[in-house]
């Protein structure tokens, strides 16, 4: 086989990876990958591992085995501040603003690595997410639930990442301020950024995703498009009601 007749090789994969919480093992054998240039959709009942994958991903956990690979490369261990640099940026799911720094002062701590273009920087955001700019000088903690939201995804951007991953973005959020945030997201990502999100909806992640992981107890148990997680009634059941995924495959 030549070389122009292979497949490209996943920006990120995720080979075998265990991972506990103390004597608490959540993660077992997890395996899946995410191509360049794709929006992924994490999914999965409460408890099944989304979010701890997203921390593995980012490097705010270490695997207990297992591989993770970036550009080819094994990223398992590398600390959170030098994926960040590398090009791996989390948005944290619930409080991902400092709530007792103003707007701005949120902005500049996530750019702090960014030196003489974090102005720059700062004003292409504030473009972006108007609401943010019209609350600069308020205190983060003093937004709603959505402007929170939009401010984390704006410092997240503000290192222009390779990769975006966003922990539940649109949990808790009115459906208009979720409609922006998929906006949001699809322009991120027409301007070449790679998306990893966790989402609880399956058909929203139908509408915004081009491939999807169903994580159950910890354990990938399907991957490929949305659409044909919502065919599988077993798994799709599990995600709209939160009821337990027949094991019959």
């Amino acid at each position: 086989m030549n070389d122009a007749s292979r497949a490209p090789s996943p920006l990120l994969e995720v080979d075998r990876v265990d991972f506990s919480y103390g004597s608490v093992q959540v993660l077992f054998e997890t395996s899946f990958h995410v191509d360049r240039g794709e929006i992924l959709g994490l999914l999965g009942t409460n408890g099944a591992g989304k979010s701890t994958v997203l921390r593995v991903l980012s490097g705010l956990a270490n695997p207990s085995s297992g591989t993770i690979r970036y550009r080819g490369t094994d990223i398992s261990g590398v600390p959170a501040e030098q994926l960040c640099q590398r090009g791996i940026a989390l948005v944290m799911g619930g409080k991902a603003v400092f709530p007792d720094l103003t707007v701005r002062e949120n902005l500049e701590m996530g750019g702090y690595t960014l030196g003489a273009e974090l102005g720059e920087r700062i004003d292409r955001e504030l473009i972006r997410f108007p609401q943010v700019a019209r609350r600069l000088d308020n205190l983060a903690g003093s937004m709603s639930g959505g402007e929170q939201q939009q401010l984390a995804i704006a410092k997240a951007l503000l290192v222009d990442p390779q990769v975006l991953c966003i922990d539940e973005l649109s949990l808790g959020l009115a459906p208009v301020i979720v409609g922006e945030m998929f906006q949001v997201v699809r322009e991120v990502h027409a301007g070449g950024t790679t998306c990893v999100l966790v989402e609880q909806s399956l058909s929203l992640a139908a509408e915004l995703c081009d491939r999807a992981v169903f994580l159950d107890k910890g354990a990938v148990r399907f991957e490929g498009p949305p659409a044909e997680l919502l065919e599988r009634g077993d798994l799709a059941r599990a995600v709209f009601l939160g009821g337990e995924p027949m094991r019959a495959v």
